[in-house]
């Protein structure tokens, strides 16, 4: 949400891996120039050289998107104002602010973006999501990571970022009440979307790495190799192991419901129409059979490159771990 227009990568900073996608807005849709991943389970180096190694000599002359993160979650929340001209606009959601964070105002940066307008001349409404982070904080990321030779133009949290890609992914027809969400290593983040506008957001700090310590405390190996086994194997179709493994991924799932219910308890019972998964852990031989069976709605395994027209079919775009890119496709899709 913070930017200033320009075409950039996007990168992913991610606790088990870096993944960058570097995209063109053209006449003919979205162009994919580049994607790129340097997985980091294995290595223990400073994160320049990381990101030095996943760019190349693009590190000191692109202009790049990143994802705001901190330990103190950034807060989104919804507003709605009549329609005004863009200047207006932006007073009015800084004066509301005040209101809807308890952050004095010299420690706040406020941004907002309008994810729909309602109703008709006179009556008409924006309607605005807004987004409030601990100056600090995105001072402090920023600091860090211009001190390694990135050029940051742009800073999104990942709940935006994420809809770019959604809204690729459901291209044709859009579903009213779309749930998202994005399983990484760390960090697994849970968005509700309806009828364009985000109604619901929340992180918690569970994520694939659960899944790969369990495995590894099962079968008796390193986290290293249980995280090969897991890429390699996916979830057992018997055993100890299984079980032990799908009381993990059931701890992911009620959190997911628990979001679900509480969406609906505030929306006058509307339910999910479809259910958008991203990141690694989805991509898990037989995850998606296990997670559907606990939904009505249908279940999609987020592809970012599907829709994207390809500049070099010789690219680096491996189909079978697209979801992981899903993040760092939607960083670089932001047009302004």
């Amino acid at each position: 949400m913070f930017g200033n227009g320009r075409p950039f990568w996007g990168i992913d900073i991610g606790s088990g891996a870096l993944k960058g996608v570097r995209i063109a807005h053209t006449r003919q849709g979205v162009q994919l120039l580049d994607a790129e991943i340097l997985e980091l389970s294995d290595k223990e180096m400073p994160l320049s050289e990381a990101l030095s190694l996943l760019m190349g000599e693009s590190l000191s002359k692109a202009d790049v998107a990143i994802h705001f993160s901190s330990r103190v979650s950034p807060e989104i929340k919804r507003l709605t104002l009549p329609v005004m001209p863009r200047k207006e606009l932006r007073e009015a959601v800084q004066w509301e602010a005040r209101k809807l964070s308890q952050l004095p105002e010299e420690e706040r940066v406020v941004d907002f973006a309008v994810m729909a307008e309602n109703g008709e001349e006179q009556g008409a409404k924006y309607e605005i999501v807004v987004v409030i982070v601990e100056r600090a904080a995105i001072e402090k990321q920023l600091d860090s990571l211009q001190s390694m030779g990135l050029t940051v133009t742009a800073v999104d949290v990942s709940a935006m970022a994420l809809l770019n890609t959604a809204r690729l992914h459901f291209s044709e027809e859009f579903p009213e009440n779309l749930l998202y969400v994005d399983m990484g290593a760390k960090r697994m983040e849970i968005n509700i979307l309806r009828k364009g506008v985000i109604r619901f957001t929340r992180q918690l700090p569970i994520g694939g790495d659960l899944i790969t310590a369990t495995l590894a405390q099962g079968v008796g190996v390193s986290p290293e190799e249980a995280e090969a086994l897991k890429r390699k194997e996916g979830i057992p179709a018997n055993g100890g192991v299984r079980t032990a493994l799908l009381e993990q991924l059931d701890r992911f799932i009620v959190e997911i419901q628990r979001s679900v219910d509480y969406f609906r308890s505030q929306s006058r019972g509307s339910g999910i129409d479809k259910i958008l998964l991203m990141g690694g852990m989805p991509l898990l031989s037989g995850f998606l059979e296990y997670f559907s069976s606990f939904f009505d709605a249908p279940v999609e395994i987020g592809n970012p490159f599907s829709k994207m027209k390809v500049k070099n079919p010789e690219m680096f775009l491996h189909e079978e771990m697209a979801s992981r890119f899903s993040l760092a496709a939607g960083l670089a899709m932001r047009k302004k």
